[in-house]
């Protein structure tokens, strides 16, 4: 495999669906607005489609690659040429996606990701399985030579494995809050999409929505829930749908997906920290999520996050001993209460207080300039407001309180515990001692005599950081955390 070679010609379809991604809004705007004639809408598809098709095989054509028993290379761009060259010991992470448009003819989507920099990886459109394998066998028969560890590295044995049951997965998908955000945004698709229809269709729409009753309003408010938690049901189920994750050696390996299948390598090497995160619905149930942060840009599409969800679910008393054979050097301790000074919880408090005074404040003051300029009027405004106000200051200080009952900590040798909450989501980090970057400590004026500090321990997440704050601790207790984090083997 050391010529020249282009991708599977199958790529020239996941290129056009690239180029359709960019086009489709202005193309969408285009085939609405005005009073264009259905000759004119059919032109206006045909030739979206048609510059798609051209720019996909255009896309094929100028990438080319060359593989070699130490390095992998490639050019590619039409106007402007990008080469690329990264040799197989510096990879870190191979991930293989299928989506559901590629498996009939047994092709994957590949990104090879090395140092952690977001453009420091290779993207392949599509490739056959056996190029894939050649790659995978060329980067341990390289990282073989590079390692002490020869033998764990290219061993095949799988050392352990584990998958998700379907009951479980299901409770997951159940659990889950994103029914919210998917009833937000059809609401918010419907609304801008509404103003590029003919008139006469927002006239009929608008018409019959004003003559409907309350009980019709109802049905649709509960109808768009009822789809949105079903939307965001499916969208867990088909992304966790048979996960499993083994270990070969010094690898991890996950494989995921019902419509879309995804496959992923990745060095334990790379690990920076383990963690846990349950929201409130998952603690009521005992299930926690298990992720962990990487010195690499993975990122996952459908999360927006640099973290890698290596156990989408598991069971909370199940935990420790699972993870344990796949990260058998990892020490996964149970944290203690956080030594806090006396009245934490109350300084921790009254700080969010005047946090939202302020906040709602400034937004008042907003509201009522917009309101004298817009001459707007709001029906029932007192009552209204007075309601967003007392949600805001109960949901705020509740969550507080609940984040300094979570906050808890602990110590041995080589590893760190830290625990906290966000939004009544417990995370919980299990950071290896050389895995932290960095540490910071704050006290203000008012803490002085408190003898209180807070301690932030900073983290590599993906190509920048991470931070993990907790708040109000003794400083006593802080200095020996300094010195365990500062302290030379």
């Amino acid at each position: 495999m050391t010529d020249r070679q282009h991708q599977p010609k199958i790529a020239i379809l996941s290129e056009s669906i690239a180029v359709i991604r960019i086009i489709i809004f202005p193309a969408f705007l285009i085939f609405f607005k005005g009073d264009n004639r259905w000759q004119m809408q059919l032109l206006i598809v045909i030739g979206m489609l048609s510059l798609s098709l051209i720019f996909g095989i255009l896309n094929w054509w100028f990438f080319v690659y060359e593989i070699t028993p130490h390095e992998i290379s490639l050019t590619q761009g039409i106007f402007v040429k990008k080469r690329a060259h990264i040799t197989f010991e510096r990879v870190q992470t191979i991930t293989r996606t299928q989506p559901i448009y590629f498996q009939p003819f047994e092709v994957f989507k590949v990104s090879i990701e090395t140092s952690g920099k977001k453009d420091d990886k290779l993207e392949f459109k599509a490739l056959l399985l056996p190029q894939i394998e050649a790659i995978e066998a060329l980067r341990k028969q390289a990282q073989t030579k590079s390692s002490d560890h020869t033998t764990n590295l290219v061993s095949h044995k799988v050392d352990a494995q584990y998958q998700i049951n379907n009951h479980d997965l299901c409770v997951y998908a159940l659990t889950s809050l994103g029914s919210l955000g998917t009833v937000g945004v059809l609401f918010a698709t419907l609304t801008t999409v509404n103003e590029f229809f003919p008139k006469w269709f927002q006239n009929d729409l608008d018409n019959w929505i004003n003559n409907q009753t309350f009980e019709i309003y109802a049905a649709l408010i509960l109808a768009a829930v009822i789809i949105g938690f079903f939307g965001a049901f499916m969208r867990l189920y088909n992304r966790y749908f048979q996960f499993t994750i083994f270990r070969t050696g010094a690898h991890l390996n996950i494989t995921r997906g019902l419509l879309t299948k995804q496959n992923m390598q990745l060095r334990i090497s790379r690990i920076q920290a383990i963690h846990y995160e349950q929201s409130l619905l998952r603690r009521l149930v005992h299930l926690v999520s298990v992720n962990v942060l990487l010195a690499s840009s993975l990122v996952d599409k459908d999360d927006q996050t640099k973290q890698t969800r290596i156990m989408p679910v598991v069971k909370e008393n199940e935990t420790t001993n699972v993870l344990q054979r796949f990260l058998p050097k990892y020490h996964f301790l149970r944290p203690q209460k956080a030594p806090t000074v006396s009245g934490s919880s109350i300084y921790q408090l009254r700080y969010i207080f005047v946090l939202d005074c302020l906040g709602i404040g400034i937004a008042f003051v907003l509201y009522r300039l917009i309101e004298y300029i817009t001459n707007m009027n709001v029906t029932h405004e007192l009552p209204i407001l007075s309601l967003i106000v007392v949600v805001i200051f109960c949901y705020s200080l509740l969550a507080t309180y609940v984040k300094m009952l979570d906050q808890a900590i602990c110590f041995d040798a080589d590893y760190l515990i830290i625990q906290t909450s966000l939004s009544f989501t417990k995370h919980t980090y299990f950071i290896p001692r050389e895995k932290i970057q960095g540490f910071e400590t704050a006290q203000s004026c008012f803490m002085v005599n408190k003898k209180a500090q807070h301690l932030t321990i900073i983290l590599r997440d993906s190509d920048s950081t991470q931070h993990v704050t907790l708040r109000y601790l003794k400083q006593s207790e802080i200095h020996k955390i300094e010195n365990w984090i500062a302290r030379v083997k």
